[in-house]
Formats: structure tokens, C-alpha cells, sequence
């Protein structure tokens, strides 16, 4: 159990400065502290439970204690956050989290993921969660950064203020120092819980923090402030690659791929900014610099060639001069026998869930079309022809989405009528004179 002795450092901000930050309006607020049990996350907790004295009808407040369960300390530090949530009347949530390691994933990056998911589920729309980091920390994200190699979004290190799941997030301690901390915590006689794994220089960050900062807070004693600042500025860069990539993703974007003759045209920084917007947009991790070398070289391939890049998350594909992704998937479907369709129900496929729905924009004439159908899976099963092949080609559609896309036929299987929803057959592809319309809804399995 940690406790503080006084020093001769700045002080934490007043509650009522705080309170401008979070409030700016005066109007109600609802918050969630982060609440680990250590000090810096106790030393916030505190400011908020005095700033609640001083704004009760206007600030809701509450506490988050995730639990990795990585190490026995982790019931104490359950304990000690509950016995003071009691004393100080906070609502406390315990979110008990499950850390897993993949590939290429460290623990220390495994449980950060986990945290911040389940942060991001607990939030209530417009909540605010509030993070205990502080200068010591920024410091250390910056220098971490500084050794992978990390470009301007990665040495921008934490940002202040971001969005997280419904609400958002803040770190209203980022500019202090850890003895300005320790300093309050000592005014105020708060006691804490000392993380045992904070001793284990194993962890990077816990060897930066023993061996490597305190001799260059030596050397530089401004060294927290300086690096923080450096952190602002490459933030400011970032933030102004993410614009002009942005603009330049939506020049590439050829539906939900990119264009590769659009891509070529620019220079490798630029490809670079753009595949990782594009990445972003997806929802996948951010790829390795040397992946993005990969993509790039990939942008350059024959015409007849289909190059792809597993990585863990997805799979990258150039078809057609387009880029793809693609979710990785345990194999491929085997061709299975053909299914009568009766369309005004939904029809699920071990592939995906097809339907026709009511449109009176549609393309499709629901008058003309035959109230039972024949649905062949996948458009890639033998025996379809050379006229399918090529207007598959025609559709630009990657050879890996055919093994799953539904072919629909008359109810005698002699006529083609739609391929998915990409495609209708003139004869029920509705005109001018159509009255009840609709189209094809396709959802496949991801």
C-alpha cells in the first residue's frame, strides 16, 4: 500500500478548472473514471469526488475498475477500489476482462485491447471516461514510439481528448507530472495499491521508466515537458495527413476496394497515408510499414496476375487493377445441390441470406418475376459455361467472392435471372410501365 509524503512541486488543477473542461456550457455531464486503484487513477478520482461536492445536481459520477486477472495482486486491487468507493459513495462497475495473446502480440498490448474494450462497451451515449495519464506517461508513449520506428500519428503519442465507443474520452491530467501527483496525494493523506508488475523490467515501458528516463530527467530535467510538447506538434502533422488522405481516399475509392492505376500515380509516402486510411475505414489494424511496401509492390503486378497478402487480420488482393480485402476464411465452399425458392420468404445459405425486398425505386418487376426460383451455389460450380465466366468478369467480380455468390434461375433451371444482387436478366428487370417493384438483397456470411 502505497502513501504519499509532501513536496515542493505544482499542484493538480483546482476542481473548478476541471470542471470548465469537462463543462464548458455549465450543463450536465456524466462521467466514468478509469480507476485502477493506483495512484495517479486515485488522485483523479479524488478531484472528481470533490468536484462533485461542488456540482451535485449537474455532475453524474462513476467508477470503472477493469480486471485483467494476469497476477494475484489484482484481488487486492479490487478491494481497495471497493472499500473506497464506498467511503467516498461512488458507483463502482467491476468489468472483469479475458487477455489473450495472438500473433505477434505482446501481453503488455493484449491487455490494453482488452481494457479499452470493455471501456468502450460500458460507456453510455455522451459519457465522458476519464484517463489518470499523465507526463511521465506521455513521455514514455513518446519514446516507445521514437523505437518502433512509429510516424507522426504514433509520436503523437495519447491525445487528450478522443472519441471512444458512444462517448468520449479524456486525460485531464496529461500536462502534470507524477510528483505533482504524489505531491497531492500526500496533501490530501490518500493511500493507493503499487502495481508488483511495475517492478518487472521485462516490460518495456516499466524499462524505460527504471533505466532509461531518469537518467535523461538528469541530463534534461524538463524532459516530461519537452517530450510532450514534441508530442503536440507531431499530433498537429497527424491530423493534417489524416485530411489530406482522407480527400485522397475518397479519389482512390472504387467501392469498398481502391483503384490501382489511381494509387500508382502518386509517390510511396502518399500510397502509404492512403493504404492506412484505407485500412482505417475498414475497421482493420493498421498494417506493419513493411506490409505497406508489400501492397505497394503488388500495385504493380501483371495484369493476369492476382497477387494477396495474408495478414492476420484480413487478406489484401489486387483483382482487375482493383485492391480488395479480403476476410480470411477457413476454406472454400463445396458446390452443393440446387434449392427451389419460393422469394417472398427469405431463403438462408450456409453462404449468406438472400431475400427480395419492396422497393418502388427498384430495379427489379416483382410481376415478372417467377414465384419460385433456383438457387445454384456457388456461381463457380461446374457445368455453368463460358457466357457466366465471362460476365462474371464483366461484373469485376474477384474469382474468391464467386464460390459464394448465389446464382438464380427460373423454376425449371433453363434461364439465368440474377447473379446475387448484382446482376438481373432483361426479362424481369423492371421499365417505365412497372408498377410493383423491388430488388435483391444479398447478405453474405462473414
Amino acid at each position: 500500500m502505497g502513501t504519499a509524503g509532501a513536496a515542493k512541486v505544482a499542484s493538480v488543477p483546482d476542481p473548478e478548472q476541471l470542471w470548465r473542461e469537462l463543462a464548458p456550457d455549465g450543463g450536465r455531464v456524466r462521467c466514468a473514471v478509469a480507476w485502477s486503484g493506483g495512484l495517479d487513477s486515485t488522485v483523479l478520482m479524488h478531484l472528481m469526488v470533490a468536484l462533485r461536492r461542488l456540482h451535485p445536481r449537474h455532475l453524474q459520477l462513476r467508477a470503472l475498475h477493469v480486471d485483467h486477472h494476469l497476477q494475484p495482486a489484482a484481488t487486492q486491487f479490487r478491494a481497495h477500489c471497493r472499500r473506497l468507493a464506498r467511503e467516498w459513495r461512488v458507483p463502482l462497475t467491476i468489468l472483469d476482462v479475458k487477455v489473450g495473446t495472438g500473433r505477434g502480440v505482446s501481453t503488455e498490448e493484449a491487455a490494453r485491447d482488452a481494457r479499452y474494450a470493455a471501456w468502450k462497451a460500458a460507456l453510455a451515449p455522451g459519457e465522458t471516461l476519464l484517463l489518470a495519464q499523465h507526463a511521465d506517461d506521455q513521455a514514455e508513449t513518446l519514446l516507445l514510439a521514437l523505437l518502433r520506428g512509429a510516424g507522426p500519428a504514433g509520436l503523437a503519442a495519447m491525445p487528450r481528448v478522443a472519441t471512444l465507443g458512444a462517448g468520449r474520452l479524456l486525460r485531464p491530467l496529461l500536462d502534470l507530472s507524477r510528483d505533482a501527483l504524489l505531491n497531492h496525494a500526500g496533501q490530501h493523506a490518500l493511500t493507493w495499491v503499487e502495481d508488483p508488475s511495475n517492478q518487472q523490467q521485462r516490460f518495456d515501458r516499466n524499462y524505460l521508466r527504471a533505466e532509461v528516463v531518469p537518467r535523461l530527467r538528469a541530463r534534461w530535467p524538463a524532459l516530461a515537458q519537452t517530450l510532450s510538447r514534441s508530442a503536440r506538434h507531431c499530433g498537429a502533422v497527424a491530423a493534417s495527413l489524416v485530411e489530406v488522405s482522407a480527400r485522397d481516399l475518397e479519389a482512390a475509392s472504387d467501392g469498398a476496394g481502391l483503384d490501382a492505376t489511381v494509387l500508382r500515380r502518386w509517390p510511396p509516402a502518399r500510397q502509404q497515408d492512403v493504404l492506412r486510411a484505407w485500412f482505417a475505414r475498414a475497421g482493420w489494424r493498421s498494417p506493419e510499414t513493411r506490409h505497406l511496401e508489400q501492397i505497394r509492390k503488388m500495385l504493380n503486378a501483371r495484369a493476369d496476375a492476382h497477387p494477396l497478402l495474408q495478414l492476420p487480420d484480413t487478406t489484401v488482393r489486387v483483382q482487375e487493377a482493383r485492391l480488395l480485402f479480403d476476410a480470411p476464411r477457413s476454406a472454400s465452399p463445396k458446390p452443393h445441390r440446387p434449392e427451389a425458392w419460393r422469394w417472398r420468404r427469405a431463403l438462408r445459405l450456409p453462404e449468406g441470406e438472400i431475400a427480395v425486398s419492396r422497393d418502388a425505386h427498384g430495379d427489379l418487376d416483382l410481376s415478372r418475376l417467377p414465384e419460385s426460383l433456383t438457387v445454384h451455389v456457388p456461381a463457380t460450380a461446374p457445368g455453368r459455361g463460358r457466357s457466366l465466366r465471362k460476365l462474371l468478369q464483366e461484373l469485376a467480380v474477384p474469382r474468391w467472392e464467386r464460390e459464394r455468390l448465389p446464382l438464380l434461375y427460373s423454376g425449371d433451371g433453363a434461364k439465368l435471372l440474377a447473379i446475387a444482387d448484382l446482376w438481373l436478366h432483361p426479362a424481369v428487370q423492371a421499365g417505365p410501365g412497372s408498377s410493383r417493384r423491388g430488388r435483391i438483397v444479398w447478405r453474405p456470411q462473414r
